[in-house]
């Protein structure tokens, strides 16, 4: 693969839409992804492809991903135009929107949890016990 910014795209894309983001973030994800499905859609191996890298995100998956997207900007300069123009678009979405906070804590969950974005000093649960 010859284009980094491919396997860059391929990557945060992945991350972005497996990862639980502000819905602004959210939304302008999400629209990337349809971009993509929209332009997969009659490509049966494109589809599964980029189908698998969303959801079994892995280190091959997303390879193929990256490799699926440089071979379609290649083939196609309007495409490489329209999704690098969309993928900064989103790039900034997700940005401005990193400063949101969205905790989940689902589960069995037992014991002390915190749910913080920043954390100046330390954090201490209860008070000591024995000397």
């Amino acid at each position: 693969m010859d284009d980094p910014l491919m396997l860059a795209a391929a990557t945060t894309l992945v991350a972005w839409a497996t990862t639980e983001l502000a819905q602004g973030a959210r939304s302008a994800v999400s629209g990337l992804t349809e971009f993509l499905r929209h332009r997969f859609r009659h490509e049966q191996a494109a589809e599964q492809t980029l189908e698998l890298a969303l959801r079994h995100p892995t280190a091959d998956t997303v390879q193929r991903l990256a490799a699926l997207l440089e071979q379609e900007t290649l083939r196609d300069p309007a495409f490489d135009a329209d999704f690098r123009a969309r993928f900064v678009e989103v790039q900034a979405i997700v940005a401005a929107n990193q400063g949101d906070v969205t905790n989940t804590v689902s589960g069995d969950v037992s014991g002390s949890v915190v749910q913080a974005r920043d954390v100046h000093g330390g954090i201490s649960f209860g008070g000591r016990t024995g000397s």
